[in-house]
């Protein structure tokens, strides 16, 4: 055996080994894996139905453009867990459908979802005279009166106390609410509230949104781009940088030149409150009359927070929020059930096996050698199919039956080959290596055209139907197909070489059962 054969036969084997630690269920808690994760239509998850939250003055235009952006958000958010095949999709012109496989706690699957926070900037709502309106204002009222009459958007009741710890802590202690049913005070859950229980917190802000001179109201929408950083104070401190999109920066902009003031005193007219689902995470002072789409989100942040918000920012700045509770919510048991996913393997299982007794019998010792390869394939694709993670459907395991199919045909074709060469007179190395080289034109083009059909199968199950089935289906074959001719090409090949080199090598009629003059 050359040195060059000994080296790949023992990456190999380290291979088949790692295969095996990820695929076998042994102490895999204790060993920190995870088990395959299977689609709904197999073992079942959460299904939530979501309905956003527009304004009032919200067009038709406007409403189908957000629900668009939401649903992209909430995709991108939960794609960070892994290749899970939500189902994430519009449900007419306010609602949204998300379907989570292999949640079996509906709370963690809200959570997961409700992560997607909505970024908003707001601005304190002022007097007639220029006087920062407090809750203590309105409670004062007989009846409710807005003191910004041009804003006809929720007040956010914000009350500043100081914890334990003698730290500066922000809580949103109510809203107030003014739609077409009038205007209410609420709880931050929405529910109804007696005035009287409110008093302590009267000294609260009221914030109303930061809005361009147009009225656009300043959101995440807007936001380009969050990243952590450290200030270059005398004691640096992290950060999060933000950058606006080109209607942001001028929007943001016009809000800076309207609450700057020369003096840069910390008067609350004189702030920007920065909102994630209707808490103030911070309420910097604008230093600038303009920033030109840039600036910084600053607090008593530690490294880790900030890393979290910029994220959170970056794929959770939702166009607009989703009411609370969802409208639907279940916990949906498997479609197939779990006869239906043994059945499922057992047939794999059988099939592999018939495949190899075929290849056995046909082809004799290469057939074998075929057979470890097979097996060695399956465990690789398996293993990656856990460690990525796929989730399968049944859509995904025809598409794994089907590339063992495709790994079996490149076997073939480079016996066929090796035959061939041996009538031609060659000997039996010399077979092997043309067989293989000859055959390997053939077994990349079809496999690239394969590779290149389920590219083109994921990106219309992505996009253009939306169909997570078809995407399941272009993955787990797609994976399957690369993996073939790797096994096909190497593993196979190293098995010969190694087969060839010992005393059975020399025994011909191990490698061929034909008859007549052709028999070898």
């Amino acid at each position: 055996m050359t040195r060059k054969n000994a080296i790949s036969l023992l990456v190999i084997l380290l291979i088949f080994g790692f295969t095996l630690w990820a695929i076998l269920p042994i102490d895999a808690e204790k060993l920190g894996r995870k088990g395959m994760h299977l689609g709904l239509d197999l073992v079942g998850g959460v299904h939530l139905v979501y309905e956003a939250d527009f304004t009032a003055n919200a067009t038709g235009d406007d409403k189908n453009r957000d629900i668009s952006r939401a649903v992209t958000t909430i995709q991108q958010r939960i794609d960070k867990y892994g290749v899970a095949e939500p189902i994430i999709q519009k449900m007419g012109d306010d609602r949204i459908l998300i379907q989570l496989p292999g949640f079996t706690d509906i709370d963690a699957a809200k959570s997961l979802v409700e992560q997607t926070g909505f970024l908003e900037f707001r601005e304190v709502e002022l007097t007639d005279v220029g006087q920062p309106v407090t809750l203590g204002d309105y409670l004062e009222q007989t009846q409710f009166q807005l003191f910004d009459k041009q804003e006809k958007g929720d007040r956010i009741f914000v009350a500043t106390m100081m914890d334990e710890e003698g730290n500066t802590q922000h809580k949103t202690v109510a809203f107030l609410v003014s739609d077409d049913e009038g205007i209410r005070l609420t709880d931050p859950a929405g529910n109804p509230v007696d005035k009287e229980a409110l008093n302590e917190f009267a000294g609260g802000l009221s914030w109303i949104s930061a809005r361009g001179d147009d009225g656009t109201p300043l959101t995440g929408e807007f936001l380009a781009d969050a990243a952590p950083t450290i200030s270059h104070d005398i004691t640096p401190r992290p950060q999060v940088a933000i950058e606006w999109n080109s209607e942001g920066g001028v929007i943001f902009d016009q809000v800076a030149k309207r609450l700057y003031s020369p003096e840069q005193d910390y008067s609350p007219q004189h702030l920007l409150g920065i909102f994630l689902d209707s808490t103030l995470l911070s309420s910097p002072r604008i230093n600038e009359p303009a920033y030109h789409g840039s600036g910084v989100i600053t607090g008593t942040f530690t490294r880790v927070e900030v890393e979290e918000l910029a994220n959170l920012l970056k794929s959770g700045a939702l166009p607009m929020p989703l009411k609370q509770p969802p409208l639907y919510q279940e916990k949906i048991s498997a479609t197939l059930g779990a006869d239906f996913i043994q059945m499922s393997w057992m047939a794999g299982l059988i099939g592999i096996i018939l495949v190899m007794l075929f290849m056995i019998a046909y082809y004799r010792v290469p057939g074998f050698l075929a057979s470890l390869a097979l097996i060695f394939y399956g465990t690789l694709v398996l293993a990656l199919f856990k460690l990525i993670p796929v989730t399968l459907s049944l859509a995904g395991l025809g598409g794994f039956v089907l590339s063992i199919g495709m790994a079996v045909d490149a076997n073939v074709l480079i016996f066929e080959r090796m035959k061939e060469e041996i009538r031609m007179g060659r000997t039996l190395g010399a077979a092997v290596e043309a067989g293989f080289n000859r055959a390997w034109s053939a077994i990349r083009d079809s496999n690239v055209t394969t590779i290149i059909v389920c590219v083109i199968l994921f990106w219309l199950g992505s996009s253009i139907v939306a169909s997570a089935p078809v995407m399941g289906f272009a993955l787990t074959l797609g994976i399957g197909v690369g993996i073939s001719m790797f096994t096909a090409i190497l593993v196979t090949r190293t098995l010969l070489r190694l087969f060839i080199h010992s005393p059975l090598g020399k025994k011909k009629t191990l490698f061929s059962i034909d008859r007549g003059k052709n028999n070898v």
